[in-house]
């Protein structure tokens, strides 16, 4: 009837870009999430920072969603075999960051970002050809977090959350990945910080 209020609601649009860590994860996140939230990841590993800016148009095109949890850093630190220097330096990081960032503002999307997670810097670079250290983790969450709070992004520290947990009993052998319930514990985390995210963006004047 003219005038009458429709009862149909939109859902919620939320699109994740990360790296295995999202991946294995994205499972026990879906699990958890209200079933007004539409959830869409790219079906590939993201990777380094270099690779999410390179694709981030064709991932998230303007005005398809509503929220983005984003996160890259594992791949950016990687030293692959033979290499002296990183897949993608301190610098470089930050300045495909600070483009991914630029872009994701035009979209109109609430921006999430996460913290790059824990791993064992002895355990992961005795079972890997490749390297990544702990210091390097480090310095790159903290110019992300930095970045990103200066583009209006709501932190998602997931490497806090996970480090207060008992690490040993959720990493598989290689000290980086995660076991089931290692990924669970991701998952709802992320669960968590997107539901709340939701809420402040339907709401705005709550904050």
């Amino acid at each position: 009837m003219p005038g009458e209020i429709s009862s149909v609601v939109r859902r919620f649009r939320v699109a994740l870009i990360g790296d295995s860590i999202r991946m294995n994860a994205e499972p026990f996140l879906r699990k958890r999430l209200p079933s007004d939230i539409d959830v869409y990841a790219p079906p590939t590993n993201c990777e380094s920072s270099r690779n999410v800016l390179r694709h981030i148009r064709e991932w998230v095109p303007v005005g398809a969603f509503d929220l983005v949890h984003l996160n890259c850093g594992l791949h950016d630190i990687r030293y692959d075999a033979g290499r002296d220097r990183p897949v993608c330096t301190l610098d470089d990081y930050a300045a495909n960051i600070e483009a991914i960032f630029a872009y994701l503002r035009e979209t109109g999307a609430t921006l999430v970002w996460a913290t790059s997670t824990p791993f064992d810097e002895a355990r992961h670079n005795g079972a890997k050809a490749s390297r990544r250290y702990a210091a390097d983790l480090r310095d790159y969450n903290a110019r992300s977090v930095e970045i990103a709070l200066a583009f209006g992004a709501k932190i998602h520290d997931l490497h806090a959350t996970l480090a207060r947990r008992r690490l040993e009993d959720l990493w598989l052998p290689d000290g980086l990945h995660f076991n089931r319930a290692g990924c669970d514990a991701v998952g709802a985390a992320m669960a968590e910080a997107i539901v709340g995210a939701a809420a402040a963006h339907r709401s705005p004047t709550a904050d």
